[in-house]
């Protein structure tokens, strides 16, 4: 700092023209503290940016997590369902193999025969036709085929098997099970 030689008021320096009076004055560069002396120029606030950053990736990912998206991402990859790959040979095992088991543990010993659907005389298991399965049984307690039967019931319409009969020889009753595409097989008494 030094003061104007023409009205003695203080100047800063690099002023080449007095304010007040209009003296000329004499720049010194470099010799002194404030000639290099340059105003700070106004940075960016980067604050605001990053909590908006913040606050949008925690809307959006609570949004996601309430959305299907979120449902996908929670429950992974959905698990596949046996019944698809099953081939109708394979429902066919099954229902045979349940029907035995089961039948057996009450006591009863079944005979299984696979019927043509329209001529109504025996075939072959594998044909591939859609057929209908008679079961002839001597139950104790009749009851004791309901557990039997719902095991196998999901299996009939990949087996191809329209009607499932079932014939009680110790009580003379008969149960039909008749199986609709793309519905649970209803029962008939």
């Amino acid at each position: 700092m030094h003061d104007c030689p023409g009205c003695r008021v203080p100047l800063h320096g690099y002023e080449e023209v007095c304010p007040s009076c209009g003296t000329r004055q004499v720049v010194r560069k470099g010799g002194r503290q404030f000639s290099s002396f340059k105003p700070e120029q106004p940075s960016i606030n980067w604050m605001p940016f990053v909590l908006t950053f913040i606050v949008v990736g925690v809307v959006i990912a609570f949004a996601m997590s309430s959305s299907w998206v979120g449902k996908i991402v929670r429950e992974g990859k959905p698990a596949e369902d046996p019944m698809e790959k099953m081939t109708y040979t394979e429902a066919r095992n099954t229902i045979e193999q349940e029907l035995t088991t089961g039948l057996t543990a009450v006591g009863a010993n079944p005979k299984i025969t696979w019927m043509d659907t329209a001529t109504e005389k025996p075939v072959d298991k594998n044909a591939d036709q859609p057929v209908n399965l008679n079961v002839d049984v001597s139950l104790a307690d009749s009851n004791a085929r309901k557990p039997i039967v719902d095991k196998v019931k999901d299996f009939m319409e990949k087996a191809k098997i329209p009607t499932l009969t079932m014939n009680d020889a110790k009580t003379h009753a008969h149960w039909t099970y008749n199986m609709t595409p793309g519905a649970a097989p209803a029962e008939d008494q």
